[in-house]
Formats: C-alpha cells, structure tokens, sequence
C-alpha cells in the first residue's frame, strides 16, 4: 500500500488550512496537476494508496508536496513507522529550502520533475546526488485536436512586443493565453481544434501546458531560453524552459521571424503518439511503481 501526502495532516498548522482553502475555492496549479496525474495512473494501473491519511503507519510513504507534511513524514519514519520515504517534487524549489529539509538523512528517495532540475540540485546538494531520481507527472490521454480552428500562444513572459512580433508572423488570428489570466478549461477546450501553439516562457521545471498540448496533438513551437534564476541562485541549460520538448513534438525558435517557416515544418507532427506513450497518467505511474 502506498501513503501520499500532499500537505500536513495537522489542523493546527497554517499548510493544512492553505490547502483546504485551495481545495474549496478551486485554484488549480502545477501540485495540484500532479497530485491528479499520479492518482489517476495508480487508478488506471489498479494499485491501491491513501492519501492524506493522519499519522500512518506504511510501508512506502510519498509527500508530494507540503514542507510540514514531510516534516510529519520524517519523525514517522524516525520512529520506524514508515519503511520507505519519499520526497517530491513539490516539495520545495531547492534544496537550500526550509533548513535543507529535503536533505534529511531519513529520506530514501527525493524525485525531481526534469534532468535540469536535477544538475542543479546535484550542483548545491552533493549528498543528495544518489537519492535524486528525474520523474515527471503525466497528462490525461485524450482526442485529438481536429486543427481546424485558431492556434494558441501561450503566453509566460508578458514581453507585448515580442508577442505583437509573434502574432505578426503567424499571419492569422490566433487564441492568446496570458499565464495567471485564464481558466484552464477554456485554455484544454482551445485545444481541441489548435492548429499549433506557440509557447513563451522563460524557464520550466516540467512544462504540464506543452504537454497538454501534445496530448491533444497540437505541435508546439517554443522560444529559445536557457536561464533560469530564483533569488540568488540560477542555473543554465540547453531546453531549461521544455525540458520534454523533442523532435516528435515541436521546434524552438531562436527569433520570431523563423516562425513562418517552422509551422510548415510542424504541422506533419503527432505530437499525441510520443505523449501517450512517455508523458501520460498511466506512464508516470508505471515509472513512479519502477522507482519504488
């Protein structure tokens, strides 16, 4: 049996209330993705888990997120109540975090949503470099977009100049989805008939919107980025903003002025075959079941 926890189970503290209130005015965000993701790919997989089940008892504890219900997680596991821990990957943005929480000893295992992510945990945190293991969350598995309808830009940098540049290229009207300022339903119901999207964004630890996208088989076209930065810390990669992004899937584009001729380019691609296959609910579960 697998525990999961994504927040602390203690009703004294402010994270158990933060999560309630989250629950009842429904603000969906990236923990919340993967919560659903993993529950549904253990359901579909039919391996039964608890969650958020006060002070248990277990063989395999996973917190997903909530730095105080890993805390509750650790003295559980100090008092050889849980076999096997493990953290992440919402836990917390870096291991420095929370006193280096994700570094306690008591923990077997510390997942992280990307190869990225990992290089750089490795590089602050040396003593966690064999307990941490790259696993992504997956996307439901879905129709594919009938791309008769508008494309989508997707839009993570609030740059209007580079958007009015984009928009130019394009060449048609197009959906545009400005982060923080949409419902995630009207942005999954454009999906169903996208073109293409263009995606714009500075940094990512996974990227659940391209992949959303890809599940809907609409081929993505991504802005060159390759900085991300928090507070003191920063680090460089080769696709640090879609760290999934492969050929079976889409292009990045260096300058806006490329993209008349890599959307001729995209349009042969079915992005659904890859996502279904590597980045979907039951394959996520199926790697978590491996990690174990």
């Amino acid at each position: 049996m697998i525990t999961i926890y994504t927040h602390s189970t203690n009703p004294t503290t402010t994270e158990f209330w933060k999560w309630t209130l989250r629950r009842l005015i429904r603000k969906y965000s990236g923990p919340n993705a993967v919560e659903d993701s993993l529950l549904r790919g253990l359901k579909k997989l039919q391996i039964p888990f608890v969650l958020n089940q006060k002070n248990n008892s277990a063989d395999v504890v996973l917190v997903l997120s909530g730095p105080q219900a890993l805390r509750e997680a650790i003295t559980l596991k100090k008092n050889r109540r849980i076999k096997k821990l493990i953290a992440g990957p919402n836990v917390v943005t870096h291991p420095k975090e929370f006193e280096e929480l994700i570094c306690d000893q008591s923990i077997d295992t510390v997942l992280v949503p990307s190869e990225w992510v990992k290089d750089f945990w490795v590089h602050e945190a040396p003593s966690l470099s064999d307990k941490l293991v790259v696993w992504p969350a997956g996307v439901e598995i879905t129709t594919a977009s009938t791309r008769t309808g508008k494309p989508i830009i997707y839009d993570k940098l609030g740059d209007k100049l580079l958007l009015s540049e984009i928009q130019k290229q394009i060449g048609r009207p197009a959906r545009v989805f400005t982060y923080g300022n949409f419902k995630r339903k009207d942005y999954l119901k454009a999906l169903t008939d996208a073109s293409f999207l263009v995606y714009i964004s500075k940094s990512e630890s996974q990227g659940l919107a391209l992949q959303e996208a890809w599940a809907h088989d609409v081929p993505t076209l991504v802005n060159k980025s390759t900085f991300w930065s928090n507070g003191k810390f920063s680090w460089e990669a080769a696709q640090i903003n879609c760290p999934y992004l492969t050929e079976e899937t889409g292009e990045i584009f260096e300058s806006a002025s490329e993209l008349p001729t890599l959307i001729k380019k995209i349009v042969s691609l079915s992005p659904k075959t890859h996502c279904d296959k590597y980045l979907s609910d039951r394959a996520s579960a199926q790697k978590f079941l491996d990690i174990l």
